[in-house]
C-alpha cells in the first residue's frame, strides 16, 4: 500500500471508530474486528520500512495519521500508535529473527520497554521472569516485549554498564508465550487494554533481545535514532484537545444558558477560552511538526541527531500532553454542568487526557531530566 492509500483506508474507517466509542469503553480493549480493520487498512504497518514491502512513513506523517485518529477515538489511536511500533523493535534484531517473530508488517506490537522484569544469563539467551504494567494493546497483540535488568545467576546483583547504568535488555516473544492479566479498570483511556502482562522462566534467546544503547541493524534514517520509537505519542494528545475544541464550538451556537438567558457563543467566557485553548493547541502542535521536521531533515542527512534536537522531540511531546489536559479541562470548564453527564464527549476525553498524563513521558521526572541536559548534563537515555 502506499501511504496515500493507507490515509484514505484510514479515514473511510472513522465515521464507523465515531459510532463505537461506547463499545470500546465498554470492553476495555479494541473489538477483535475492528483490530482486523486497522490491520487491513494498513494501520499497524506505517512504519515498515519499504525493503519489506511497508510505507515506511515520515515520523511527521504517522503522528498526522494517528492525530486524525485520535479526534475520533483516542483509546483506538494509542493502540495503533503503540501496534505499530514493530518496525523500531526489530530494527535492533537480526534480519532471520525479525522474519520469524513478524513474518507480516501488519503484525501487532505491545508491551512495556521499561526494565520491570528479570533476565537471567542462560546457555544461548535468558530466562526472563516478571511483570509488567500498561501493555497497552496487548488483548490484541501478535508479539509482546518486556524490559528486564539483566543478572548473572538468580541471586547475583543486576549488571552493570560501563557508564555505571544497570544493563536494560528488551525479551520479545510470541503473544501465546505470555499471560495477559485482567487488570485495566482506569479512569480513562479505557478501550486501550492496557493490562498488565506476566511471564515465569521463559526462555528467550539472545538473538530475540535488544537494547536500545546499541545501534540499530537497519540502514535507513527511520530507525537511525532510537527515539523515533516514541516520537509518534504526539498525535494522541494533539487528537484529543482539536476534538475538546470541536465540541465546543460545535455545541456553543445551540445551547441556551441559564441563568445569562443567553446563547453559549455570545457569552464572553466562552469566546475567550476557545480562543485561548486554539492558541494554546496551535502553539503545541507547531512545536511537535516543527521538531519532528528538523529531526527527520538531520536523519536523513546521514547525520545523528544534536542533543537540541533530541531535547526538542522529548520537550515537544510532553509539552502536548500537558496541553491535551489543560485544552480539555478548560473545554470542561466552558461548558459548564452539563459536561459531567456521560453522554458528553468532553466526559471522556477529559478522562482520556487524565489518564495519559499519568505516562512517563510526560511526568515532572521527565522534565527534571531534560532541564539538566538543558542545563549542561550529558544525555544518557536512548529514547530521549
Amino acid at each position: 500500500m502506499t501511504p496515500d492509500e493507507i490515509r484514505g483506508n484510514v479515514r473511510a474507517l472513522l465515521p464507523s471508530i465515531a459510532k463505537r466509542g461506547d463499545e470500546i469503553e465498554r470492553l476495555r480493549r479494541l473489538p477483535a474486528d475492528l483490530v482486523e480493520d486497522l490491520r487491513g487498512a494498513g494501520a499497524f504497518r506505517i512504519a515498515a520500512p519499504q525493503a519489506r514491502g511497508g510505507p515506511e512513513l515520515r515520523p511527521r506523517e504517522q503522528v498526522e495519521l494517528i492525530e486524525e485518529l485520535a479526534v475520533v477515538e483516542p483509546s483506538v489511536a494509542w493502540c495503533v500508535m503503540i501496534g505499530s511500533d514493530g518496525p523500531y523493535a526489530s530494527a535492533f534484531l537480526a534480519p532471520a529473527v525479525v522474519e520469524e517473530l513478524f513474518p507480516s508488517i501488519d503484525m501487532v506490537l505491545a508491551g512495556l520497554a521499561q526494565p520491570a522484569g528479570r533476565a537471567v544469563v542462560t546457555d544461548g539467551g535468558y530466562t526472563v521472569s516478571g511483570r509488567w504494567a500498561f501493555g497497552s494493546g496487548c488483548t490484541h497483540a501478535d508479539v509482546l516485549l518486556g524490559g528486564c535488568l539483566v543478572f548473572d545467576d538468580a541471586s547475583s546483583p543486576p549488571r552493570m554498564r560501563p557508564d555505571g547504568q544497570p544493563e536494560w535488555r528488551i525479551a520479545v516473544a510470541p503473544r501465546e508465550q505470555w499471560e495477559i492479566l485482567d487488570t485495566w479498570y482506569t479512569t480513562g483511556l479505557a478501550g486501550s487494554g492496557s493490562n498488565d502482562y506476566t511471564v515465569q522462566d521463559l526462555f528467550v534467546p539472545e538473538a530475540h533481545t535488544f537494547t536500545f544503547y546499541d545501534a540499530p541493524r537497519r540502514p535507513e534514517a527511520l530507525y537511525a535514532f532510537a527515539g523515533t520509537f516514541v516520537t509518534n505519542m504526539s498525535g494522541v494528545p494533539l487528537g484529543i484537545a482539536r476534538r475538546a475544541i470541536d465540541v465546543v464550538v460545535e455545541t456553543a451556537p445551540g445551547k441556551l444558558v441559564m441563568p445569562e438567558m443567553q446563547m453559549m457563543k455570545d457569552l464572553r467566557r466562552v469566546r475567550s477560552a476557545v480562543a485561548h485553548a486554539e492558541a494554546v493547541l496551535g502553539a503545541a502542535r507547531a512545536y511537535v511538526y516543527e521538531s519532528l521536521d528538523r529531526a527527520w531533515e538531520t536523519l536523513s542527512s546521514g547525520e545523528s541527531l544534536t542533543v537540541d534536537e533530541r531535547n526538542a522531540l522529548s520537550l515537544s511531546r510532553a509539552h502536548s500532553f500537558r496541553v491535551a489536559l489543560d485544552v480539555t479541562r478548560s473545554m470542561v470548564d466552558a461548558m459548564g454542568a452539563s459536561a459531567v453527564y456521560a453522554s458528553s464527549p468532553l466526559d471522556r476525553l477529559h478522562r482520556d487526557a487524565i489518564t495519559i498524563n499519568q505516562h512517563i513521558v510526560t511526568q515532572e521526572r521527565t522534565y527534571e531530566t531534560l532541564g539538566g541536559t538543558l542545563l549542561g548534563e550529558p544525555l544518557l537515555f536512548p529514547l530521549y
